[in-house]
Parts: C-alpha cells; structure tokens; sequence
C-alpha cells in the first residue's frame, strides 16, 4: 500500500448520517454505537482499540475477517451464533471460498470496498424454523489499516439467531439471498 493511502482520511459525519438516516436493527446498535465511538476525528476505529466487552451482549453475531483488497478474506474469529449457523467453527478459512463459485468475484468485490473505507449494509432473507420468511441485517464495518499495510480488519455483525432462524435455506454461500441490493456507503474524503 502507498504512503499516500496510509494517510488517507475518512470522513466520520458520512458514517454517522448513515445510521442517522436508515437506523440499524436493535441488534446491530450496540455494534454501530461502540464502533463511532471508537473514531479518532476523520480516522477510523484502530482494531487494537476494539475490546469484546464493549459489545458484550452481541458477541455471538460478531465476526472479524482480515481482508486483504481484491485478494483475500479469511475469517479470524466467529461469535457462537455464527458458527452453530454454519455448522463449523471458520476461523482462518478462505470466506470467498465457501461461497459459490459464480458469486466470488461479487463478494470479494464488496469486502474490499469495505476494507477501504466504506460501510456495507444488507438486508437477507432468513426462515424462522417454522418456515416464516424473515429480514436479517448485516452490516460490515471497517476499522484502520493494520501497520503491514496490505491486510485490512473489517467487523461483521448479522441479526440473525440459530434458535431463530433455519440455516439449511440460505447460509454463507447464498450470496443470492440479499431482499435488497447490498449497499455501500464510502467514507473516504
């Protein structure tokens, strides 16, 4: 990565209009909350200042990936929700792997852009187990560059609930279950 995008500069007033404009789900506030809160003027959250306990109570939807733009995403750790979900434990898995092959190109796409500096926002379709069709959110944030300079650290967090929802209609690979196009939202200045 160039010097001159280590110091870029994002704009925090674009990340906070964001959630002013379309709020997030109950479960995504404390998600977003602690994630402004960790700004440093225009300068997004450094992960080393990201503590678990901040978001507590969400931790089973959380995830982070390491991204490394137009390259890679590799899960680092999972919430517990997420993994009953996907059946397994992904830590340090390929996540474009797991997706189906015609859908990669697109995924690494938006990961990359939300390593960069933007918000991801999405709606999916998930069942309840008795077959009700419902809404989960899913909001990918980014945090600062790591010092190496090529791998980027991006929180995830989606709304749903294995005690909820049916992961045998949909799951990681079913990029096709977005009810709404995926959005992103750039904070860069």
């Amino acid at each position: 990565m160039g010097e001159s995008e280590n110091a870029m500069r994002f704009d925090k007033q674009i990340a906070l209009r964001c959630f002013e404009e379309s709020p997030p789900s109950i479960d995504a506030k404390p998600v977003v909350d602690y994630w402004l809160s960790l700004w440093q003027g225009d300068t997004l959250p450094a992960r080393a200042d990201f503590e678990p306990k901040g978001v507590a109570k969400v931790l089973p939807s959380i995830a982070i990936f390491d991204v490394v733009p137009d390259q890679s995403v590799h899960c680092r750790l999972m919430g517990s929700s997420l993994t009953q979900g996907l059946g397994h434990d992904p830590k340090g898995e390929d996540w474009i792997a797991l997706t189906r092959p015609e859908d990669r190109c697109g995924r690494l796409q938006r990961w990359s852009n939300v390593a960069r500096g933007a918000i991801g926002r999405g709606l999916r379709t998930g069942y309840r187990e008795s077959g009700a069709k419902q809404l989960v959110e899913e909001i990918l944030l980014p945090f600062a560059a790591a010092e190496d300079g090529d791998r980027h650290q991006v929180i995830y967090h989606i709304s749903w609930k294995q005690t909820v929802y049916d992961p045998t209609r949909g799951g990681v690979s079913a990029v096709n279950c977005l009810a709404q196009p995926f959005r992103l939202i750039d904070l860069r200045m």
